[in-house]
């Protein structure tokens, strides 16, 4: 009996596919990377490895989209131990108010996907709603769907000293935890979000991306291939990813119910307190706006001073404690 063995397709293998593919010969090649005609024929027999700097340089001739970038950088981790990607911060234990909110998101997030297709969320709202609160939480519920783990980037949006993060940043982040070493890293922005979603291909990754300033920042950390996920959060609509080819779901967060706001503060000073001024407990949710980071802010420093009374957090300057003001913001 003839027992077939399977070809492997190389490094070689493939770079011979794309120039052919592309028209080029192998000394139009070589004059056009400005690497030797022996060598790249070298290459192609799988004589010599494929370098980063060679992939680089025939993706970019070759117009082929990362795909050598990809085939080598996964060749390279390979090599080295992986770490498990794990990178959801830790999430609050209970969310008050967002229960229907919640459920939609996981739905969306985790549904059936067609080839080419990725589930992206973008969840949008006014500061101090509670968006990565939220986000987090849906996040930790369903990253078990995502048999090869979470990434997690805050995108800095409404940081008014440095900015928001480049995409090129996010991507470098996290084309190291996927196992790239830093030196085969490539330096253009285009470059590693090639190489990401080649990295990302064939594998089941939640991505969740807080705090976005623009879809422009968004788009180049958006996987390329069905079976990951997106989840955003941002303080606008982005409007780019709504309008994408393959279109993102808008969610918008609006405050806490008034009844939802009174068990998050009561949550955090007891039972027992909340229930000897429900009046004020009351007015101080509706002072908040039901916002449920100021009311958190309010909650801890009730907390911290078990001798005041609800009445007393509205009299503190600026309506908050100074300490935790920027906490309401």
């Amino acid at each position: 009996m003839t027992v077939e063995i399977p070809a492997v397709t190389t490094d070689g293998i493939v770079l011979r596919r794309l120039r052919k593919k592309a028209g080029f010969s192998l000394a139009r090649l070589a004059e056009s990377t400005h690497y030797d005609k022996g060598y790249l024929s070298k290459v192609e027999n799988g004589r010599k490895p494929m370098s980063l700097e060679l992939a680089q340089a025939c993706d970019r001739v070759l117009d082929s989209h990362g795909e050598l970038v990809g085939r080598v950088a996964a060749a390279t981790a390979a090599v080295g131990e992986e770490l498990p990607l794990a990178q959801l911060p830790a999430a609050p234990r209970r969310v008050f108010g967002r229960r229907g909110a919640l459920e939609q998101m996981q739905r969306l997030l985790v549904a059936d996907s067609t080839p080419g297709e990725v589930s992206v969320v973008c969840l949008d709202g006014p500061a101090g709603v509670g968006k990565t609160t939220v986000a987090l939480r849906c996040a930790h519920t369903i990253a078990h769907r995502f048999g090869d783990g979470a990434l997690y980037a805050d995108l800095a949006g409404r940081d008014r000293t440095a900015g928001p993060v480049s995409p090129a940043e996010v991507l470098g982040g996290f084309l190291r935890a996927l196992g790239v070493p830093r030196a085969s890293i490539p330096h253009g922005e285009s470059e590693r979000a090639a190489t990401y979603r080649s990295m990302l291909a064939g594998r089941s990754v939640l991505v969740l991306l807080d705090d976005a300033a623009t879809s422009a920042q968004v788009l180049p950390l958006v996987p390329g291939t069905a079976g990951c996920a997106v989840l955003v959060t941002s303080r606008a609509p982005l409007t780019g990813l709504l309008m994408a080819p393959a279109p993102a779901a808008r969610m918008p967060l609006d405050a806490l119910a008034p009844d939802a706001a009174v068990d998050l503060v009561r949550s955090v000073i007891g039972g027992r307190r909340a229930a000897a001024e429900p009046e004020e407990l009351a007015a101080v949710t509706r002072r908040y706006g039901y916002l449920p980071s100021a009311l958190r802010a309010v909650a801890v420093w009730l907390a911290a001073h078990p001798h005041a009374s609800i009445a007393e957090s509205r009299t503190l300057e600026g309506g908050l404690p100074a300490a935790w003001q920027s906490a309401a913001g």
